[in-house]
């Protein structure tokens, strides 16, 4: 019963909290010296807070992050089975705008943004990732060349998108 008001309480300061942070769009600060957002689940994350201390609190989230982040890399290697080449086979046809086999750095950048790793929208970043895969030299990525260097990046990129998703939604406050 204890748990539940201090549950309700931390309810409803968080949605105040919360209604005030969107109206001033403020952040609040987080470990690390980085800014945490203020969003959907934020309430009941200063809920935790108040329920098992922030240290606890931050040992819990460290191992959910260290989960998610083991359940991403799994998922990326199976890029070596069956369905994990049909899938890559499915993403490179999607990228590959212009059916041409090949995939320039316009192709490139537009399927990183459509996947929601708008970070790379950077030319210095599409050029590095296009010599990084392209292993015959003509500056653009064939489907084999692709097969090589998609699940690193995936990988990487992924994570990347999980924890700034999680900071949107207020994970991290």
């Amino acid at each position: 019963m204890v748990a539940i008001c201090y549950l309700d309480l931390a309810w409803v300061l968080g949605s105040g909290a919360l209604r005030q942070a969107r109206q001033s769009r403020s952040q609040v600060a987080m470990r690390g010296g980085k800014t945490a957002k203020v969003g959907l689940f934020s309430p009941v994350v200063e809920g935790a807070k108040m329920l098992m201390g922030e240290e606890e609190l931050n040992k819990l989230r460290g191992e959910v992050i260290k989960a998610h982040t083991q359940v991403i890399s799994t998922f990326v290697e199976t890029s070596e089975s069956k369905f994990g080449k049909i899938a890559l086979q499915k993403l490179f046809e999607a990228a590959d705008k212009d059916s041409s086999g090949q995939l320039d750095k316009e192709e490139i950048r537009s399927c990183l943004i459509d996947l929601g790793f708008n970070w790379m929208d950077n030319d210095k970043k599409i050029e590095g990732l296009v010599s990084k895969g392209d292993l015959n030299g003509d500056e653009e990525i064939d489907f084999e060349e692709f097969v090589k260097q998609a699940p690193k990046t995936l990988r990487q990129n992924l994570v990347k998108l999980a924890k700034q998703n999680g900071n949107d939604l207020g994970f991290l406050v």
